[in-house]
């Protein structure tokens, strides 16, 4: 799998927020700011076969509205499934009706963009695009829930996302079973909602997988540098990696 990172940073960061592309057709998560992300890293919008979206969080979700008006007004033949947690596609309407109240035929410009919103519970081996197999999980993100973690598989390779995590249980079981796990590092300390670098440290040491760092601070992405902890790869935007 090809992994491309199109952005590394938490909200409050310089670099995009967190967000990345597999293989060209998978995207993981849409937050402000990765629209333009997006055409600027020349990623064809209207190629996209599937959007994974970790939580409604602003910074994970918040420019579906402007990828969507895209493809409606430049249509493709590649149908986008957008898979997000149960309200994404009403909580989208409802952002929709605040930024264009012009707009009053919102199913109009779904069809004409060629989407489908699958909202879940829960995901099993699910196959979302052809020959890959998303199975999520429930992290901890502070007191908000829904918020998921996902592993995606893809021939012989295993792909971990923990989307906004603390440590916990679930995340380790995404490391154990992945070849690389894209982990929140938002803070050097992990809190309640956001893991931290030590935890990732943590990780990357007990079992001995390579991870990718992601949602970081400035202080966390410096720290991560400075020390050069054996199996986290620390990638800035734009950046790909294979597995």
């Amino acid at each position: 799998m090809k992994i491309k990172m199109i952005g590394t940073g938490a909200v409050y960061a310089k670099e995009n927020n967190s967000s990345c592309l597999v293989d060209d057709k998978i995207l993981i998560d849409c937050g402000n700011g990765i629209f333009k992300a997006l055409l600027k890293q020349n990623i064809s919008i209207n190629d996209l076969d599937t959007l994974l979206i970790t939580h409604i969080h602003g910074d994970h979700f918040l420019d579906l509205p402007f990828l969507i008006l895209q493809r409606s007004v430049f249509p493709s033949e590649t149908k986008l499934n957008i898979y997000g947690p149960v309200g994404l596609e009403k909580t989208y309407e409802q952002i929709m009706n605040l930024i264009y109240s012009d707009i009053k035929d919102l199913k109009l410009i779904k069809n004409k963009a060629n989407i489908s919103f699958i909202e879940f519970d829960s995901l099993d081996n699910k196959e979302i695009c052809p020959g890959y197999f998303a199975t999520s999980y429930n992290v901890l993100h502070g007191n908000f829930s829904p918020s998921y973690g996902f592993t995606i598989k893809h021939k012989n390779k295993t792909l971990g996302l923990s989307g906004d995590s603390a440590y916990c249980e679930n995340i380790e079981k995404i490391v154990q079973i992945s070849d690389v796990s894209i982990l929140d590092t938002t803070f050097i300390n992990g809190t309640s909602g956001h893991m931290g670098a030590h935890d990732i440290e943590k990780l990357a040491n007990t079992y001995n997988k390579r991870i990718i760092p992601t949602h970081l601070s400035s202080s966390s992405k410096e720290y991560l540098i400075k020390n050069k902890i054996n199996n986290i790869i620390v990638l800035n935007d734009g950046e790909i990696i294979e597995i």
